[in-house]
């Protein structure tokens, strides 16, 4: 049994990116997989936390409304990115990590998490390129793209 979030996100998210920067800033994890399969997000001992499912772009709010229901899907502006990430129930880390990966993807992309999400947060970055600014998906970071 696992434990879900979804991220739903403004631009085009590059979750390897986002978990790999969670390694960067100290987590002690290991990634296997990715495209087309899911980011598997292991510990040090081996064992599997979280997996993230590769972005699926929506752009029906009914489909918003019929996923996640009414209450949800108003506080949602549709075209986002859908981004399942499941924690494994039984290692109390796991859903730590889930939620550290969507807070940050969200944080980077722009966009909300459910099921406890609030309200929309706006894309930030260091740089937003010139294609971001003129509302095509990417977010320049650091000389790279998140997206695009």
């Amino acid at each position: 049994m696992s434990s879900d979030l979804v991220a739903l996100v403004r631009r085009r998210p590059d979750a390897r990116a986002v978990a790999d920067g969670m390694i960067v800033m100290g987590e002690a994890l290991e990634l296997r997989g990715g495209e087309p399969e899911p980011i598997l997000v292991y510990d040090t001992e081996g064992r599997l936390l979280v997996s993230i499912e590769d972005a699926v772009r929506v752009s029906a709010q009914g489909e918003i409304r019929r996923l996640l229901g009414d209450d949800f899907a108003d506080r949602v502006t549709v075209p986002v990115w859908w981004v399942e990430v499941r924690a494994v129930a039984d290692l109390p880390d796991a859903m730590r990590v889930a939620r550290k990966f969507t807070d940050f993807l969200v944080h980077w992309a722009g966009g909300t998490v459910y099921p406890d999400g609030a309200s929309e947060a706006p894309a930030r970055s260091w740089k937003v390129s010139g294609a971001a600014a003129d509302g095509q998906d990417g977010v320049a970071y650091h000389g790279g793209v998140i997206g695009g």
